[in-house]
């Protein structure tokens, strides 16, 4: 998903993570759909048990597993990052891959929405009731009904938002937000009018809730972490992903606001300084597969909306090579073989004072059969992403104090406190 910031200037983000063994779909099945709604019911039962202690404000994250076309999801990179040029994969390949979803609150009485919380893009939005008759993916999704709220505030200013199947679009409007049962007042926010009905028809997830720099000459409003720091609601204007790929249970981690749970990572934090306060990014001195660099002193952004990771043309050649990937020519997507993914290379790169490494089980995912490499070609940019598939392996910490991100490893398999 995409959200243009201001006539020019654009942004979007993208919710996912690694699933084994996938099948290609066509359209998500009745049970699919009535599943995805006993998730969000069970989501909204755990927000009452939502813990803001000692300046730390915890939200559960929920693991649902959605249908996904690695088309659209390079198309997503290409229009979030204004990339001009990027590979074309053929739209027919399908996968299933994990996304995590968190609960927010809105309006005084509170009105509950599941949320992607993205910190590749600044605007919290959420759909807008009442519904047309004939409009199905409004009427899926839970809306905002500023009629039922003591705190709305008008505002009216449009926005729109681009998407790689249509627009969204619609006003701002002014209200209290619930993070955790920790209330902001006064938060300007999106109120969708008008949705792409492919992109957002089944999609589990009610809106975005942005969590980017904030620059007033090119966004629309204040991400809601601003309000945050500005009402002195936390100890430090701090916030930490933890994702919890592996295990059964459909809780898959937590998103701490202000600062860190050490309960889901082990060793050290280590820091990198923000290079440009946009996006989150920074630079990473190197970066290695076994003792070849495929990397030196590349700009890199973290960004939790991101799937995989992404790489200027020459960087994702170079990679994928040196992992011993071949293209494949129905894919045109750099391909291993799926009984050698324990014998591949690990990726290294050092960032700050700190080593990380991926193995071929971290960035290998499967798709129609083929094991896939999760190094995407995303053209002529000048920058890495790093999406959930490291996000997801190291528990990342966004520090607005001392502008600067901090990287640990994940503890596996830690149950989250609700």
């Amino acid at each position: 998903m995409m959200e243009v910031l201001r006539p020019g200037i654009t942004t979007f983000a993208i919710p996912t993570l690694w699933q084994t063994q996938p099948t290609p779909p066509k359209q998500p099945s009745i049970g699919t759909y009535w599943l995805s709604i006993m998730l969000k019911a069970l989501l909204i039962l755990c927000g009452s048990l939502l813990l803001c202690e000692a300046g730390l404000v915890k939200i559960p994250l929920i693991k649902f597993v959605e249908e996904k076309s690695l088309s659209h999801e390079l198309q997503k990179l290409q229009i979030k990052f204004n990339i001009t040029d990027i590979a074309t994969i053929p739209p027919k390949y399908h996968y299933l891959d994990f996304s995590f979803y968190g609960k927010i609150s809105i309006g005084t009485p509170p009105q509950d929405f599941l949320v992607l919380f993205d910190t590749g893009s600044h605007l919290l939005w959420v759909p807008l009731k009442p519904c047309t008759q004939d409009n199905e993916t409004c009427r899926r999704h839970r809306q905002y009904d500023p009629e039922k709220s003591q705190t709305y505030k008008p505002n009216g200013e449009p926005f729109f938002m681009i998407y790689e199947s249509g627009y969204l679009s619609g006003h701002l409007v002014e209200d209290t937000v619930s993070l955790a049962g920790e209330e902001v007042k006064n938060v300007t926010f999106g109120v969708a009018t008008d949705r792409p009905e492919d992109t957002f028809r089944y999609a589990p997830y009610d809106g975005v809730m942005g969590m980017s720099f904030f620059n007033s000459s090119l966004h629309y409003a204040q991400p809601i972490f601003y309000g945050l720091m500005k009402q002195h609601k936390l100890e430090e204007n701090v916030f930490s992903f933890y994702y919890l790929r592996n295990g059964s249970t459909r809780l898959g981690g937590e998103l701490t606001l202000g600062g860190v749970n050490p309960d889901h990572f082990e060793g050290q934090l280590h820091y990198v300084d923000i290079s440009r306060k946009f996006y989150w990014q920074f630079e990473v001195k190197s970066a290695h597969v076994n003792k070849r660099q495929v990397c030196k002193k590349c700009q890199v952004i973290a960004d939790t909306g991101c799937n995989g990771i992404g790489l200027p043309r020459d960087d994702y050649q170079r990679v994928n090579r040196a992992i011993g990937a071949t293209i494949d020519p129905e894919t045109y997507q750099y391909v291993v073989n799926c009984s050698k993914i324990n014998q591949l290379p690990e990726v290294t790169f050092k960032i700050g004072d700190g080593v990380f490494t991926l193995s071929g089980q971290d960035y290998i995912k499967y798709l129609n059969k083929r094991c896939v490499s999760g190094f995407h070609n995303i053209g002529s940019a000048k920058f890495w992403i790093l999406g959930d598939l490291f996000i997801g392996k190291y528990y990342t910490v966004f520090d607005f104090d001392k502008s600067r991100v901090g990287f640990a490893k994940t503890k596996e398999n830690i149950p989250i406190t609700i």
